[in-house]
Order: structure tokens, then sequence, then C-alpha cells
């Protein structure tokens, strides 16, 4: 029956870091639906088998977040081949702001500029967020944060999206509107073709 409630799960490898892995993983209904996916069958099967291989590994980082009303989109349907293509590029950056209020006109300024993306970037997959529901013990990801996703087809498109016109004129928006969010880390991974960014 699978788990119709998991709407991401896909292996992705660090561009700068080789054994550096990201599982993206979503889930439709937060908590619920990861305990499902946790307790299946599968899963622990899974778990035994890396575990009698020996195959070892250390979690560097890792959050959980809730989304973003209504900010930007997480698939295309259209382009359903890229769900579950290899090469795809996910960059995962995260921001923290002096305060809710900075935060939220961030969200709204960029939120447009979403729209823009979604009409005249077809090679830009995913472009969406969501606010960490807790601190971190092992990243600097505190409650609140910002945790931006963006996917592209391949690396040109990422650089397509961050030299046009409009993406650069939005940090203006920013600069006037005193808006000045931290950079508190980002990632960029290339996908694997194993598992699915959506369905």
């Amino acid at each position: 029956d699978g788990e119709p409630e998991t709407t991401a799960y896909a292996a992705a490898v660090n561009v700068e870091e080789e054994n550096g892995v990201l599982i993206f993983e979503r889930y439709a209904n937060g908590e619920q639906s990861l305990k499902t996916h946790s307790d299946r069958p599968a899963h622990k099967a899974l778990m035994d088998a890396m575990a009698a291989r020996n195959m070892t590994k250390r979690m560097v980082y890792a959050s959980s977040f809730t989304d973003a009303p209504n900010y930007g989109w997480w698939s295309r349907p259209e382009r359903q081949d890229a769900a579950t293509s290899e090469g795809a590029i996910l960059v995962v950056l995260g921001m923290r702001f002096r305060d809710d209020v900075s935060r939220d006109k961030f969200i709204e300024l960029s939120k447009e500029h979403a729209g823009y993306c979604l009409t005249n970037e077809p090679d830009t997959l995913i472009y969406s967020g969501g606010f960490a529901n807790a601190d971190s013990d092992r990243a600097d990801i505190k409650d609140g944060d910002l945790i931006f996703v963006m996917a592209c087809t391949d690396m040109a498109a990422v650089d397509q999206h961050s030299n046009d016109p409009e993406h650069l004129a939005l940090g203006l928006k920013f600069q006037n509107a005193e808006i000045t969010p931290q950079p508190t880390f980002m990632k960029s991974y290339r996908t694997t073709g194993l598992g699915f960014l959506w369905r």
C-alpha cells in the first residue's frame, strides 16, 4: 500500500563533499506521517540491513520544519520526470531574523518573487521553505529559523536563477525594507535518482 503521506523521499550527495548525503523527506501530516514511516517493517529492515553490512553513518545536522503557509511551491506536476531524475540540485539555506516581523516581511517580499520564478523559470523545480520546529543539537538551527529550499534541474539553472535581474532586484527590496537576515548555513546537493522529490 506504500506511504501516501510520504510526499518526498530522495537521496542527494553534497556537491562539495561526496561523503555528505542528504535524505530529503517531506510528510503530509508532519510527525504523525513520520511515525507511520518509521514504524513500517520496511524501515526496520533497512536499518537492520545497514547494520549487518557495517554501513556506519554520522548525522551531521538534522532539522524538521513546518511549511511557511502559501509560500512558493514544492512540486511541478508538469515536470514529473524531474521528480526522480539524477543530477537535480537542491539548495538548503538557513536564515535567522531579528524578530518575527522581519521574518514575515521577508517571506511576503520573496513570496512575490516566487510567483515570478514559477512562471518564468521552468527549470526551478522547488522554491519554498518553512520554520524550524526546534533548536538543533547538531547544527546552527534555532526554533523559528527560516529553512529555505530550492531545487533546479542542474547547476546551470541555479546560476540562471541567481543572476536573473528580478532576483538581483529582490536584494535591493530587502535592503530598502531594512530586512537583513543572518544566514546560518547553506548547502548544495545533487540528486542521485534514488527516491522522489515529489509525487
